[in-house]
């Protein structure tokens, strides 16, 4: 795997800090930052950082932000993986 352009990545990072506003601490928003971290860093895939993050919003949060999450980053996922397979 390659590293991940960064704007993407604060693209994503950007989408999941909106979406989840107040509703995480600190300390979770820095664990999703991690997830995202290893894909920047070619890691994992960013469907599997999207993926990663979804389970852990919907467990620890809610599973309506987690598909809002999903719905949000499916495009740059998409864009991401098909820019992987050139």
């Amino acid at each position: 795997m390659t590293a991940a352009p960064r704007e993407r990545v604060d693209e994503v990072r950007s989408i999941i800090h909106d979406v989840l506003g107040g509703a995480a601490s600190k300390l979770f928003l820095e664990r999703v930052d991690a997830v995202l971290n290893d894909w920047a860093e070619g890691k994992m895939t960013a469907a599997n950082a999207c993926e990663k993050v979804q389970k852990t919003v919907g467990l620890f949060i809610g599973e309506d932000k987690a598909r809002q999450i999903g719905d949000r980053c499916a495009m740059i996922v998409m864009r991401e993986s098909a820019s992987q397979k050139k």
